[in-house]
């Protein structure tokens, strides 16, 4: 028997050395009664308590935990005990000198006899570290959160003012173009009200010829009259000028009427849809809106195939196009050029699952070195004032990323720039963002 003990106790001394070594916490608790005792301390435990083992050894497990913070918890773990479950929960341990940390614990019941349970095996380690790993993990998540909401927020203000910059540039570019219709038809109706006077004139000889007639003066007398007045008032002036002005009242307001057509249609509201549309007719739509812009620097050339109808939101690409002709524009102007020189050629194709659209300018051209960044928010190279740098970053995110498009450019310095747009014609991919 004295060999026996000896191997027994050899055994205990080896899982005991094995718990110490441990950096988990391995307790044993009697749970047979009120208040439990530890039965078992692992050095672990004991080490980060502020306590030797054999202190704690017979003490109520309570003497490791704040009570106050923990009073939730114990009830559930209590819970458990008396139904011989396990339990796990996390538990703001109590230091010796008072001060507080966390720790993770499971409990489980030991079950050496079919007796009811009267011991648990309660396994945990400081979490403290993790925990606040794990804080600073959400608070770096909810930074991040909060930094693309900004961003985003930041993006659709720019995108606004990038609009609105647009509108306040056509405003005075529309009104300039109403003006002139306006003043002609100002001018025919004053002249036709000048006429309609002269007529009415002529009208009141005739009636004077007429009741001379009833009073039978002489006939030639009469006609000399009405020769005199209408030779004062011209008549075959008025007879030639009359339905010219006419005309040209028709013209001017059909030329206004087509002007404000073309403004509701470029300024297609947006929405997350996207619908069917002419992206020859949305072209010539911000052709006609962007006119004042380009008519003092380029001809425009048109070479339009037929297209089917694309699945897009044809507001967004209007901003597309009128940013792509305003910067050729301007680049043809800067090259020092003028409406007889400078060119800009629009070509539209279909191509498979897409359609083609092309800008090409003879401008001054893109540096090498620029062609990377063009597309970059904020970078331009246009004079402070000229440009926010916005229109192209904007025109880039429109086609790729809310169209699933591509938009490439090609450019030689001193020769001009080509913009290539590829629009999948059946509309956004699946998945993409909106």
């Amino acid at each position: 028997m004295g060999a026996e003990n000896r191997r027994l106790q050899s055994e205990l001394d080896l899982r005991n050395c094995a718990l110490d070594s441990a950096s988990s916490h391995f307790m044993i608790l009697d749970v047979s009664g009120l208040p439990w005792r530890i039965v078992y301390a692992n050095r672990a435990v004991a080490k980060d308590h502020g306590y030797e083992p054999a202190e704690l050894l017979g003490q109520d497990p309570a003497i490791l935990t704040s009570l106050a913070e923990n009073k939730v918890v114990f009830g559930r773990l209590g819970k458990a005990v008396r139904e011989g479950a396990n339990a796990s929960a996390e538990l703001v341990s109590r230091h010796r000198d008072g001060s507080t940390f966390s720790v993770g614990i499971s409990l489980t019941p030991v079950r050496h006899t079919a007796d009811a349970v009267s011991h648990y095996l309660a396994i945990g380690a400081d979490i403290t570290v993790k925990l606040e790993q794990e804080r600073e993990r959400r608070l770096l998540q909810e930074r991040l959160y909060n930094e693309m909401q900004e961003r985003e927020r930041i993006g659709i203000e720019l995108r606004l003012a990038q609009k609105l910059e647009s509108v306040g540039r056509l405003a005075a570019g529309i009104a300039h173009e109403i003006n002139t219709p306006i003043q002609y038809i100002g001018d025919s109706l004053l002249f036709l009200e000048t006429a309609y006077e002269a007529l009415d004139q002529i009208r009141a000889a005739y009636l004077t010829a007429f009741e001379q007639l009833g009073e039978a003066a002489a006939a030639p007398a009469i006609r000399e009259d009405v020769q005199a007045a209408e030779e004062a008032l011209d008549m075959p002036f008025l007879r030639k000028e009359i339905p010219r002005a006419f005309e040209r009242t028709k013209d001017g307001v059909e030329r206004v009427a087509a002007i404000v057509r073309a403004m509701k249609e470029f300024a297609h509201p947006d929405s997350a849809e996207q619908n069917p549309a002419d992206l020859n007719r949305a072209l010539e739509t911000t052709l006609l809106v962007a006119h004042n812009e380009y008519k003092y620097h380029a001809q425009i050339e048109r070479r339009l195939g037929e297209l089917p109808d694309v699945i897009c939101n044809v507001g967004e690409l209007n901003q597309v196009f009128l940013n792509l002709i305003v910067n050729a524009a301007h680049t043809i102007n800067e090259s020092g050029q003028d409406a007889q020189t400078g060119r800009i050629t629009i070509t539209t194709a279909a191509a498979g699952e897409h359609v083609q659209i092309s800008v090409i300018d003879n401008g001054c051209g893109i540096p090498a070195e620029n062609l990377d960044k063009i597309f970059d928010p904020f970078f331009t190279t246009k004079p402070v004032g000229r440009g926010t740098g916005q229109g192209l970053a904007i025109a880039r995110a429109i086609v790729v990323e809310k169209h699933a498009g591509r938009i490439d450019v090609h450019s030689e310095v001193g020769r001009g720039t080509r913009f290539v747009l590829q629009i999948p014609i059946a509309g956004r991919r699946p998945g993409c963002a909106t």
